[in-house]
């Protein structure tokens, strides 16, 4: 007979407690790099590395000068090297006219220092910085480099306020009008709500937000009317510019009185989100245009229209076709009222009342 042998029972041993609430503790990369920077700290912390520190800062300072150019479209690869090269060989200056190349590091990429794709160099002499200038879409590493002047910011023309507000109603495909309508919000969201919400843009007429019918819940967008078409543009933009007092700090004595004039800061209230979520707002249509859109009323009296007019060329027959088309609007609507696409018994189920049944009982034998 086969032994059976029994299940073999493990020493007991404390339950192992966990604390919740200490606090978590640091990953690896978080450990790596308070490393280097305590390593950091401590070689900066000497005294000669200081003394270096700052004779490296004044060099840097005393290098800028005021003849420099920006150089855009660079690849992240390219190195100060590659750029002091490229200006030397395409230029008639010699190398010590160059005084200073700046360029940002960006994130390194498999392990490899990358710049931001732009660096600014600097000249001893305006003529240096010329013809610099002159080398603008030339390629340097397979790329068409942008030079232009350091100090010149020139390049994108300045937009007037029509041409601001055509690139505003463009995002939304509508012009800017005193209706918006928001979508993403919750479907906790109410009318009061978004009415106390958007009362901090201006004074809102009216909001109507789109329920469910069983739940009465919101659908998740509704549209908001304003009294004034600047309340609804910033309704659009997603913030308001309130000023603040800064408090008394100026003072100016005139005849022997001092005067203290308050200083106004100018600060942003972002208004484009609510209960945690983020809006999306544009601008709506008119209420008037979009119930002519979504039930056709314009339709039908255009097709009314055509219809008299092709009857108009045929004299005797008009009275006549009048007559029809009267009697079949009135049969259609008719039949529109009779018609219904659910019977009696789906009608009430899906109202929520309770049908009697009004089948026969069937026994099986």
């Amino acid at each position: 007979m086969a032994q059976i042998q029994k299940k073999r029972k493990l020493p007991e041993a404390p339950e192992i407690e966990i604390d919740v609430s200490a606090p978590e503790p640091p990953s690896k990369k978080a450990l790596r790099k308070a490393k280097k920077t305590a390593a950091g700290l401590t070689s900066e912390a000497t005294p000669e590395n200081n003394k270096s520190a700052s004779a490296d800062d004044q060099a840097l300072a005393n290098k800028r000068s005021d003849y420099g150019v920006w150089i855009g479209n660079l690849a992240f690869t390219v190195t100060k090297d590659d750029i002091r090269r490229f200006l030397t060989s395409n230029c008639s200056f010699a190398d010590t006219t160059i005084t200073r190349i700046h360029m940002p590091k960006g994130a390194e990429k498999y392990g490899k220092a990358q710049n931001k794709g732009f660096a600014y160099v600097d000249f001893s002499t305006s003529k240096a910085a010329k013809e610099a200038l002159g080398l603008s879409e030339q390629l340097v590493s397979g790329r068409r480099v942008l030079i232009k002047d350091a100090k010149s910011f020139e390049g994108r023309p300045e937009k007037s306020k029509e041409e601001s507000q055509k690139a505003g109603s463009a995002s939304s495909g509508h012009p800017p009008s005193r209706r918006i309508f928001v979508g993403n919000l919750g479907f906790d969201t109410t009318k009061e709500t978004i009415e106390e919400h958007f009362g901090q843009c201006g004074t809102v007429t009216h909001v109507h937000v789109a329920t469910f019918q069983d739940s009465g819940k919101c659908k998740g967008y509704a549209w908001v009317e304003f009294e004034e078409l600047p309340a609804a543009e910033a309704a659009v933009k997603g913030f308001i510019v309130v000023n603040e007092d800064e408090g008394e700090d100026d003072s100016e004595e005139e005849a022997g009185k001092s005067k203290k004039s308050k200083k106004s800061k100018q600060r942003r209230v972002w208004v484009n989100q609510l209960l945690g979520r983020r809006m999306r707002m544009e601008f709506a249509e008119d209420a008037s245009t979009r119930y002519k859109k979504r039930f056709g009323k314009d339709g039908e009296s255009k097709r009314d229209t055509c219809a008299e007019a092709s009857e108009v060329e045929d004299g005797s027959t008009q009275q006549k076709s009048v007559g029809k088309q009267h009697t079949q609007r009135v049969n259609k609507k008719t039949k529109k009222s009779e018609y219904s696409r659910y019977d009696e018994g789906t009608v009430q189920k899906l109202s929520g009342a309770i049908v009697e049944s009004q089948g026969k009982k069937t026994t099986f034998d």
